[in-house]
């Protein structure tokens, strides 16, 4: 069964992280943030910031002995009730306090029984890691009610189902929206919805996590259940830069972005956004916009279907501490299924392949891994292709270490004439030796693979090549008249 939405209730979800959420003072900005919106709202909330990595190590020292365990247990639960004693006064606070307590009873619970087993299992580290997700939603729900607000907090175990799978956490689509209209009608009051990011629940009722970005990855997963207008994903940076500005001083926001075009950047490092966080969103073309936190009044990146089409190419981005491997030999020519053997050897040995670039020869395969597979690679290439290697057929599989990946990505790229030009004239105008190349069908990514020491200055020289860095020009003009006079006016 669908949840149910009244035509007039136009959803907005926000997703604030554990940097937004950092301590008092942050949380409350955060409800200023919120109060000055029209319902009806929601809000995905990661845990504080620096919470989730205190459960886990207590996860870690539950083998030490049960008095330095409580002790390190009882210091985070005294730090969160400060947090709620800060913001809240009254029946609230002593209601948050209370339920705090048990959590904590609850939790010293699981972990002595994590001793006795010896071990922390990864189901076990989901529950407890879970913790800094509630807590968060329940202090800045209780803030919002103090504020008049009618918010309920939705415990995100309740409703969202997922499996592990080979790519990653699959959402239980049916189940998940059955539950989730279940949720509803019990709180069909609230038009304010705070709910955990991070956390789920499997079919068979255990406690799990989304992973890395989960919390983007639950909002976007909310944003579907609503069929919200809009999802706002709030950070402490001012949207998706044209390339990362710790290594681009000149990096500039990008007022928008297809999906494509986000989806292309986040696989190759843009931290901004996690391609999984753009899947729901993309099939339900919900827009989605980043934006800071601490600056507001600031527009952001907005990302839908379209972008903006304003530039050829949007932005740059790096992987780095990568092998470049190469498999070559005559005997290689002409002969059908030597891609697959390499690629299903690699897979079965769980060798990620970041980029794969082939000669129209078929006299080698290139292909790129992180840096801490290369030997299993190599390995496990020789070994798929001992019998070619014995005769001489395949000579040898080389490996280059420690490189980068520079990427270059935009929807208009496509059928423009002269990107790749600019991009490979920019990198051997600044001496970067290009190593390997790969280009999509769609033409929406060029990637380049070079040394990892070149790696910055490819990256800032690819930027200015497509002037998106400032440059400083020099003019000398001759002749002091009035025509020179003139014309460094019209400069100027």
């Amino acid at each position: 069964m669908e949840p149910t939405t009244p035509a007039s209730a136009d959803w907005r979800v926000h997703k604030f992280g554990g940097t937004s959420l950092a301590d008092p003072d942050r949380i409350e900005h955060v409800a200023s943030l919120l109060d000055a919106r029209e319902p009806p709202l929601a809000v995905v909330v990661s845990a504080m910031s620096g919470v989730t990595d205190r459960l886990l190590d207590l996860a870690e020292r539950a083998h030490t002995d049960d008095e330095a365990l409580s002790a390190h247990l009882q210091v985070l639960r005294n730090d969160q009730k400060a947090v709620v004693t800060d913001l809240l006064s009254g029946p609230a606070a002593a209601s948050l306090t209370e339920t705090l307590d048990r959590d904590v009873d609850d939790l010293a619970d699981v972990l002595r029984a994590t001793r006795l087993m010896g071990t922390a299992p990864s189901t076990t580290r989901d529950l407890v890691a879970g913790y800094g997700e509630l807590w968060s939603a329940r202090v800045l729900g209780g803030v919002l009610r103090d504020r008049g607000l009618s918010a309920a907090v939705c415990d995100a175990r309740e409703v969202l189902v997922i499996t592990h799978e080979e790519l990653g956490p699959v959402v239980d689509w049916t189940d998940t929206r059955e539950r989730f209209a279940e949720w509803r009608a019990d709180h069909e009051d609230a038009d304010v919805i705070v709910a955990t990011g991070f956390i789920a629940v499997t079919p068979n009722g255990v406690p799990t996590t989304l992973g890395r970005n989960g919390s983007d990855h639950s909002a976007a997963i909310f944003a579907s259940l609503l069929g919200a207008e809009a999802l706002t994903i709030w950070t402490d940076t001012d949207g998706v830069m044209s390339a990362d500005p710790r290594y681009v001083p000149d990096a500039q926001r990008l007022d928008s972005l297809s999906y494509e075009e986000a989806m292309e950047l986040a696989y190759f490092g843009a931290g901004v956004i996690h391609p999984r966080t753009l899947a729901p969103a993309v099939e339900h073309e919900i827009p989605i916009t980043i934006r800071n936190t601490f600056a507001p009044d600031r527009p952001g990146t907005r990302i839908h279907l379209d972008g903006d089409g304003a530039s050829v190419v949007k932005g740059f981005s790096t992987i780095d501490d990568v092998a470049l491997l190469n498999l070559e030999g005559s005997g290689m020519i002409g002969v059908p299924g030597i891609a697959r053997r390499l690629f299903d050897a690699l897979e079965a040995e769980g060798v990620s392949v970041i980029l794969i670039s082939q000669g129209s020869s078929e006299h080698s395969i290139c292909f790129a891994v992180p840096q801490a597979q290369a030997d299993v690679a190599r390995a496990t290439a020789e070994q798929a292709f001992y019998a070619e290697l014995d005769r001489g057929q395949i000579q040898q599989v080389d490996v280059t270490p420690d490189c980068s990946i520079l990427a270059v990505v935009g929807d208009r790229m496509a059928g423009t004439p002269g990107v790749a030009a600019t991009f490979f004239g920019a990198l051997g105008d600044a001496s970067v030796n290009v190593r390997a190349i790969a280009q999509g069908s769609s033409e929406r990514n060029i990637s380049a693979v070079v040394d990892g020491d070149d790696a910055r200055r490819a990256l800032r020289a690819a930027h200015a090549g497509f002037y998106l860095s400032k440059r400083t020009l020099s003019i000398g003009v001759i002749g002091a008249g009035n025509v020179g006079a003139a014309l460094l006016d019209q400069i100027h």
